[in-house]
């Protein structure tokens, strides 16, 4: 349950459902640490609404809401990869042409713009299968090339993105990460679609 509208304070009663007393109890809004589901990481001083009776958290006021969003942000997972060198390159020079001051932090945001768009259905994920051959005949791979490694810390959506197409498209992740790069790098320095520039010029500056 999820308290709506109203600015609580610690010491506020009030009432709600408890599933450990099975019926509706006095509750008392007080600071806890609170544990995520997934039993990896918490909420610390988390403002929540505690049963008088048994002491178990029974709701959360929507001013909580922001504190869980960001600590499960943090709770991040590693997407890694070793790549010959020239998809680091393409993805770099991809994000230089949209904001010149961008940094390589900004690989991390448009890979998971597109890794997004692409579990969502937003592009059809088929499209990474159908371009991974064309990614291979442009960035050839040579037997001693330099290969690098691209590491991103990214939160449990992207890692659920992930994950979905992976299923979806049956490659493999190295496979969908070169072709999201290759599509990156196409849609940035090939097609450039005045739309699309603008959308990512502006999360550039959002993300710097």
């Amino acid at each position: 349950m999820t308290f709506k509208t109203k600015l609580f304070l610690e010491g506020d009663r009030s009432k709600a459902i408890c599933s450990h007393c099975e019926g509706l109890v006095n509750t008392t809004f007080c600071r806890r640490e609170v544990p995520f589901e997934s039993g990896k990481g918490s909420v610390k001083d988390l403002l929540v609404a505690v049963c008088d009776v048994c002491g178990s958290i029974v709701a959360t006021p929507a001013q909580s809401t922001p504190a869980i969003h960001e600590a499960r942000r943090k709770a991040v997972k590693p997407i890694e990869a070793q790549l010959p060198a020239i998809y680091l390159d393409a993805l770099d020079l991809a994000a230089h042409t949209i904001d010149q001051m961008s940094t390589t932090e900004f690989r991390k945001v448009l890979m998971t713009l597109y890794l997004h768009r692409y579990a969502s259905g937003e592009y059809p994920a088929k499209e990474l299968v159908s371009v991974s051959s064309i990614a291979k005949a442009l960035f050839k791979e040579r037997r001693g090339e330099t290969r690098r490694r691209l590491s991103l810390k990214v939160t449990q959506h992207t890692a659920d993105d992930l994950k979905a197409l992976l299923q979806t498209t049956r490659m493999s992740q190295t496979e969908i990460i070169k072709s999201v790069i290759y599509k990156i790098q196409s849609d940035v320095l090939d097609i450039q679609k005045p739309s699309l520039m603008r959308e990512l010029r502006t999360l550039a500056i959002v993300a710097a």
